[in-house]
């Protein structure tokens, strides 16, 4: 979700910081991947070389992210390897979540990618819906739909941890952005309810306090972007 700010695309982009690296996927402390046998289905316990362990402490942690996890990507990564844990952070500008948007746009294929190089992670970090919300984020059903599909990408019986959205006003378009914004949050903090494995990450209210961040309707700027990454680490419970 990269956005230049001359242009007025719904798929927003924004310049990377020269700081990150120019694949879209940081590794380290990486253990073997894991072979997975057969399509993830949350709930539904698959094959896999990996052991997974309980959500109580995390060792493994999976990011998928767009184009704000990718700005975060240098505190993401150096966060993440303090606090002990072996990670992916896989960040991808404009990406959006369902898998029939074609790779390496779509967040489920990324997941799927993730299991297949990666491994298997007993904790996943989902930051992904900002650019998903003009293509249904004003209903419940779809906004459904997208929470299904991901979550039935990530290694069944992981805990993860999603971050809501924070999309302002954009007075060049018609598309309610704020109200996608609510009702995506709203959904999400719902499923997070009824799914004791899924937490959400409040990336919204902490936003929100701090709106000089933003330098375009959805995007923040470097303090808010370490903020952020700082904000996910510190919610994963560190290695046992």
């Amino acid at each position: 979700m990269r956005r230049v700010r001359s242009e007025h695309r719904l798929i927003v982009c924004v310049v990377a910081f020269a700081a990150v690296a120019s694949s879209s996927v940081a590794a380290f402390t990486i253990g073997a991947a894991a072979e997975v046998t057969e399509s993830a289905v949350r709930g539904k316990q698959i094959q896999v070389t990996d052991s997974i362990r309980p959500p109580s402490g995390c060792r493994r942690v999976a990011v998928i992210g767009d184009s704000l996890s990718d700005n975060s990507r240098p505190w993401l990564v150096s966060g993440l390897s303090e606090a002990g844990f072996a990670a992916v952070v896989d960040a991808q500008p404009s990406r959006r979540i369902p898998s029939s948007v074609p790779a390496p746009y779509s967040g489920v294929m990324a997941a799927r990618e993730v299991r297949a190089t990666f491994g298997d992670a007993d904790c996943w970090v989902v930051a992904l819906g900002s650019n998903d919300l003009p293509y249904g984020g004003l209903d419940r059903a779809s906004i459904g739909g997208w929470f299904d599909e991901m979550l039935g990408a990530v290694t069944p019986g992981a805990h993860v941890w999603w971050v809501n959205v924070d999309y302002h006003r954009d007075p060049r378009w018609a598309f309610d952005f704020v109200g996608a914004t609510s009702l995506f949050n709203a959904a999400l903090a719902d499923r997070a309810s009824d799914d004791p494995y899924l937490d959400v990450i409040d990336w919204h209210a902490l936003a929100e306090a701090n709106v000089h961040w933003f330098f375009d309707p959805v995007h923040v700027d470097r303090t808010g972007s370490i903020a952020r990454a700082r904000q996910t680490v510190d919610a994963l419970p560190r290695p046992r």
